[in-house]
């Protein structure tokens, strides 16, 4: 039996960190207007989406990855604890400065380096959203895949360090199998770098892989490539009401055998379909136990396409496809449907909703 640990929120801690002499240094790397000390300013950066609030003694901005090396030396030289924070969006507590000290934000660190449509990658700071981040690709055509449900506020850089999943994750994978190379700081403020710009990369330790995941324990990110792939020109999307969750989740095991690799999936169960219908309105049905929401890709001469024998289905036909795998009574919805639209921003904000 395992037991989650739990933290009780505490008052501010005092380390070196809340020297005069200490801050005015971190001043001086970042530039005055990049450090935060007023008490009530740096509270919202002592927590994650838990709430349990841990305020840090100060909040840096830093721009640049000399800045972040700068501040881990400095707090290598003067032993005050650093917490690295993006969007704070998360739930593992990676962001959260249980032991005082001082908050590197990302905030400031939104610069897209380079965006090659004929290598399909980026290169970008951690502190995009993932939202930035996709519709930078979206501009030039191309798809950053990894969908997380805080897609609006959750930063790239924490994106990878916590690799993030979400709806996509069926066809695309999770944050990790879209990270080509890093650029790192690491706790002793020392800036490496790892993988590069290709796909077969294979050569010496996998250590982007070892970042990914990491939760800020093993370097801060400052610098992501970031794998693209072509945009979807056409996709089929079914909606189905269940009785219970488990009929809903036995639907998920027939797709492989029809040739079918979803591009999104997503079961929402009674609970949150009331809380999203309570918060939002979206006219979800309220009898459902759960509801089933699955969309297919089909690929056109700009994309990949898919090894399964069924890559090149018409949209109508993987729709017929996917409602005669599901089996119950479904609604089909069409990719520019609002409807769709909203049932998909349901699921995103199901778990803001409880």
């Amino acid at each position: 039996m395992f037991e989650s640990i739990h933290f009780v929120s505490g008052g501010r801690k005092t380390t070196n960190a809340s020297k005069p002499e200490i801050i005015e240094k971190l001043r001086s790397i970042v530039g005055a207007g990049n450090v935060v000390v007023d008490p009530d300013k740096v509270e919202p950066y002592g927590a994650d989406a838990v709430k349990e609030k841990f305020p840090p003694e100060a909040v840096v901005f830093p721009e640049t990855t000399e800045h972040i090396s700068a501040i881990l030396k400095l707090a290598n030289e003067y032993l005050f604890p650093v917490t690295a924070r993006g969007g704070g969006v998360g739930y593992t507590g990676g962001a959260v400065p249980i032991d005082g000290g001082i908050v590197i934000g990302t905030d400031r660190m939104k610069k897209i380096f380079e965006l090659n449509v004929d290598d399909l990658y980026m290169v970008c700071q951690p502190g995009l959203t993932t939202f930035e981040v996709q519709q930078a690709a979206a501009e030039v055509g191309l798809l950053y895949a990894p969908d997380p449900a805080s897609y609006k506020d959750s930063f790239i850089g924490g994106n990878i360090a916590e690799n993030a999943g979400g709806m996509r994750t069926p066809k695309y994978g999770v944050t990790k199998h879209h990270v080509l190379g890093l650029e790192i700081v690491t706790a002793t403020g020392d800036i490496i770098r790892t993988g590069g710009k290709t796909v077969k990369n294979v050569v010496g330790f996998d250590l982007t892989g070892l970042m990914c995941g990491s939760e800020g324990m093993l370097g801060i990110i400052t610098e992501a490539t970031l794998k693209l792939l072509p945009m979807p020109e056409a996709t089929a999307t079914v909606r189905a009401n269940f009785r219970s969750m488990e009929d809903a989740c036995k639907v998920l095991t027939k797709f492989t055998p029809h040739g079918l690799l979803p591009m999104a999936m997503e079961v929402i169960d009674k609970y949150c379909i009331e809380a999203v219908e309570g918060n939002f309105a979206f006219g979800l049905s309220k009898d459902a136990k759960a509801i089933l929401l699955v969309a297919v890709m089909a690929c056109g001469s700009r994309s990949y396409r898919s090894s399964l024998a069924t890559s090149s289905m018409p949209p109508r036909s993987r729709k017929r496809s996917l409602m005669g795998c599901i089996g119950a009574p479904a609604e089909p919805l069409t990719r520019s449907s609002m409807l769709s639209t909203r049932i998909w921003l349901s699921c995103v904000t199901a778990l803001a909703a409880q």
